[in-house]
């Protein structure tokens, strides 16, 4: 730890050393109030203080809800200070601090017309209502080569290392380019990939309604980012064009290519690399199945995606070796008026090494430890495709044609090799999963009056699901269960499952407005799900033949059919700052279960589910809001399969046909405060869940070999959260602490036992960064993580502590220097196990001004770290795990900017 600490103090020290431009040049302050001529003030005034002399920076203020500002200058330079807001005419101000200063401006009111206003005034931020608008410019200081570097120097928001945005700890759920989707509105492509000279405006949107009708409606509870690009970009092709080469045969090439025109949008982006660029990862997926705001919603689930075996390619963060084959290209276009055309297709071929192996100690009253060794070769072929047709004839009508095309199919190819000091198993697995789901949509909204406003939805989704797996063992395995024939070394067990669903949707809101502080908004609609679902498990003998294992309880086919018709309502009240919104759904539940020809469930039921949304706004930069739900969804098909399937060479699974609907309180509440005068911004969020009904495994478990059953169960299961972030901007400084606690209690059903789990993980993170324009910009950062996992039988604990720093330089005009170093440091607290290890990747980019060409070296896992280490734990075992990850890679890149 030592050196760690070493390399810690000397990068501290040249952060300090970074703020010496700072310190040379003695800071003054200039404070007062902006108030308008009836002695009032003005919120959100933008104040920006210009240097007259060279080699200074621009600073600039915003006012606060008493009309406040601060504005840090340097002592003895002169200043030309601008004041605007929106509907007064801007005030110049000229002046020379020599010791800190108190000044007082009025504003007078405007007699020009707001189009002239916005055209004269250049604000660095504008906060009106639910939008944030940043003027780019005011905040750029040199380095940025893509919008995410853009987007990271703007008070409030935050861009973390994948390209995921939160504005104000909100997490961005769609993003535009002049008004119009970006893709599928995900960020990360659009972060990773417009070029920062591009960017004039960045508005963010909360509460964003696609439909402008609704906006104040339908609290969408979305967060949407609009860029806004420069004069030159709006009818013009740009981007830029990545292409490089390595040792070891590594190469990328990276094209992105943009057109903007006022009727139409086109983008490309392609990524063809083996250094482990994952242009479309699994967060990526989730956003295209419709964000986790939906799940939540219930319309789909997070195990239904991350258990599918398209996921599972995805969800591969670490690996040895990765070639991606990426393209993406979207249109959107105005094809007459009121219709506008939006389409996107992305295509990926990919291919994935990894090797992982576990120590594994289950908690049983056997008290077996294993040693897993896992190697894997996955390739996965996949497309997303969108066509969306929106038509507007007029402001009170809008019709849209929604249709998500996905098709899947890959081939993986694993090797497993499980010790224990009783057994030694060796298994070879061949997988080969297909998908093709489809998913259409009409959406009409129409507003009839001030008053009336109804919303209709009709939706239809199929998807054809198929995986042929097969497996071979060294040995027999589950000799009890499975009844293997003896057939040579080694024993082939074939696997085909299959699943197809139908599900249709009709639903019907409508929003009345009784009278500006009092709405009700009434609804009624009814889901028609069919499901199937297949598997067969059998040997296949080396002279052809095979072995089936249908007697021994083995085999599906199962039929699950669900009506789902609902009735509700929602009223919404408003009362000074405060507004309320109860409401109460009633779902009349009917479904029915066929396992081959035999009916094996039949059943029916009605659930009341009570709402409540209670927003305070304590003023437009400060909102307190609570939500509250009963929430309840229904299990996939294969849950109801009641007879035994093979999940891996020792786990067994058996669905249940008594399974009913999960029911669970879901409850948060979130504080944001977004203060300019004094530079904090305030992020909380405190959630609890609380399960009422939910579908659990039990688990027989003998030796290492496991089987699950599903049931529904009432046990006690209560989950809480608590996630915090604090900022404060001192002028070229930001100083950061997050903070997060997550509680669990719970009951689960092992070996016929009942036992009671604690699991408690906390984390935190303190970082601090610079934002010099002349100088080298340093964030450095200090995270740490603590596992807590008890039960009646014993208690493990693991901490992890990641102190990083991330160097951009911007040096002799034409250099771009950028580093990140992380120290990874993991103990488990009760063997006292430690492993540590660095990562750090650097690169050194050249772009003579005016000059399109640019020129790269980049090195990733410099230290040439060949793996890392996580623990993970359950009901029943604990694991430490080595993930094997790709050596140093060393690229030369070569771009042109169009």
């Amino acid at each position: 730890m030592q050196t760690t600490f070493n390399r810690i103090l000397n990068l501290t020290i040249l952060f300090l050393l970074t703020g010496f431009s700072s310190l040379f040049a003695q800071q003054v302050q200039l404070k007062g109030t902006v108030i308008d001529s009836t002695q009032n003030p003005i919120p959100y005034t933008n104040l920006i203080a210009s240097p007259l002399a060279e080699n200074q920076d621009i600073t600039f203020a915003i006012t606060d809800n008493q009309g406040r500002y601060k504005l840090n200058l340097v002592q003895d330079v002169s200043y030309q200070i601008e004041i605007t807001h929106m509907g007064f005419s801007k005030q110049i101000d000229t002046l020379q601090l020599a010791a800190n200063q108190d000044k007082n401006y009025t504003l007078q009111e405007s007699t020009e017309s707001l189009e002239q206003v916005i055209i004269k005034q250049e604000m660095a931020v504008i906060v009106k209502e639910d939008t944030i608008t940043y003027r780019t410019d005011q905040f750029k200081t040199g380095e940025e080569r893509k919008l995410r570097e853009v987007l990271k120097k703007l008070p409030g928001v935050e861009v973390d290392r994948e390209g995921n945005v939160t504005v104000n700890g909100k997490k961005v759920t769609k993003l535009m380019v002049e008004g119009k989707t970006f893709f599928t509105g995900d960020s990360k492509l659009a972060v990773n990939n417009i070029p920062a000279d591009a960017v004039d405006e960045v508005e963010a949107l909360d509460n964003y309604s696609e439909v402008s009708f609704l906006k104040g409606l339908n609290d969408s509870d979305q967060m949407a980012l609009n860029i806004k690009l420069k004069e030159g970009k709006k009818e013009f092709v740009f981007g830029d064009i990545e292409a490089g080469g390595g040792v070891k045969e590594r190469f990328l090439f990276h094209p992105t290519l943009f057109y903007y025109s006022p009727k139409t949008a086109i983008n490309v982006i392609g990524d063809i690399n083996n250094i482990g660029k994952k242009s479309f990862t699994m967060k990526d997926y989730i956003n295209f199945e419709g964000g986790y705001a939906a799940m939540l919603d219930g319309s789909t689930s997070f195990g239904n995606i991350y258990n599918s075996d398209f996921a599972q390619f995805l969800n591969q963060k670490e690996f040895t070796y990765q070639k991606n084959d990426f393209g993406a290209g979207s249109i959107s276009q105005q094809l007459g008026t009121g219709l506008r055309l939006e389409a996107f297709s992305i295509v990926n071929k990919g291919k994935t090494d990894t090797r992982v192996t576990n120590n594994i100690s289950y908690l049983t009253d056997d008290a077996v430890d294993e040693n897993r060794e896992t190697a894997t070769r996955n390739e996965v072929f996949f497309t997303l495709n969108k066509l969306k047709l929106r038509y507007q004839p007029n402001s009170d009508n809008d019709l849209a044609y929604e249709a998500f095309i996905k098709t899947s199919n890959g081939d993986a190819s694993q090797n497993l090799n499980s010790f224990t000091a009783e057994d030694t198993t060796l298994t070879h697995i061949l997988q080969q999963p297909k998908n093709v789901s489809v998913n259409q949509e009409i959406r009409y909204n129409k507003q009839f009056s001030y008053e009336h406003t109804s919303t209709l939805i009709a939706n239809y989704t199929y998807n054809d699901q198929q995986n042929d797996n097969s497996w071979w063992f060294n040995q027999p395995i589950f000799n009890n269960l499975i009844p293997f024939q003896e057939d040579g070394d080694f024993y082939n067990l074939l696997q085909n499952s299959a699943s197809k669903k139908h599900q249709a949707t009709v639903d019907l809101k409508h929003y009345w407005v009784l009278n500006n502080f009092n709405h009700i908004y009434p609804r009624v609609g009814l889901t028609y799900l069919n499901q199937s679902f297949g598997s067969v498990d059998q040997q296949k003998l080396q002279d052809g033949n095979f072995n089936s294992f249908e007697a021994n309880g083995f085999n599906n086919d199962v039929q699950f059919n669900l009506i789902d018709s609902y009735v509700g309502f929602q009223y919404k009240a408003k009362a000074g700052d405060f507004i309320f919104k109860p409401g109460l759904m009633y779902h009349l539940y009917a479904w029915k279960v066929d396992q081959f020809t035999e009916e094996i469930a039949n059943k029916q039921k009605s659930v009341w589910l009570p709402e409540l949304n209670i927003e305070y706004e304590i003023s437009s930069a400060e909102k307190l809001k609570l939500d509250y739900r009963l929430k309840t969804s229904f299990s996939q098909a294969e849950k109801y399969a009641n007879r035994l399937r093979l999940i891996s060479f020792n786990q067994l699974y058996r669905g249940n046909e008594n399974l009913e609907n999960q029911l669970y309180h879901s409850a948060s509440l979130r504080y944001h405060q977004f203060n300019m005068y004094k530079g904090i911004f305030i992020n909380a969020n405190l959630s609890y869940t609380k399960r009422e009904k939910s579908i659990r495994n039990t688990t027989q478990i003998e030796g290492i070999d496991q089987v699950s059953t599903s049931i529904y169960t009432s046990l006690p299961e209560n989950n809480y959260a608590v996630m915090g972030s604090f900022a404060k901007q001192i002028s070229k400084y930001k100083f950061t602490l997050r903070g997060n606690l997550s509680l669990a209690d719970y009951s689960r059903v092992v070996n016929d036992e009942l036992n009671d789990y604690q699991s408690n993980n906390y984390g935190y993170t303190i970082k601090a960064e610079t934002r010099f324009k002349d100088w080298p910009n340093l964030e450095l950062g200090w995270e740490q993580g603590l596992n807590n996992f008890k039960s009646t039988r014993l208690e493990n604990k693991f901490t992890k502590i990641n102190p990083y720093a991330v160097l951009d330089w911007d040096f002799l005009n034409d250099f771009i220097f950028s580093a990140d170093y992380t120290y990874n440091y993991y103990k488990n607290l009760n063997t006292n196990q430690v492993n540590q290890f660095d990562v750090g990747n650097l690169s050194l980019y050249y772009n003579k001004e005016d000059s399109p060409w640019g020129f790269e070296i980049d090195v990733d896992n410099v230290f040439d770290v060949r793996y890392k280490n996580e623990n993970s734990f359950n009901q029943f075992l604990v694991s430490d795990t080595n993930i094997f990850i790709q050596p140093r890679t060393l690229l030369f890149k070569l771009s042109y900017k169009l």
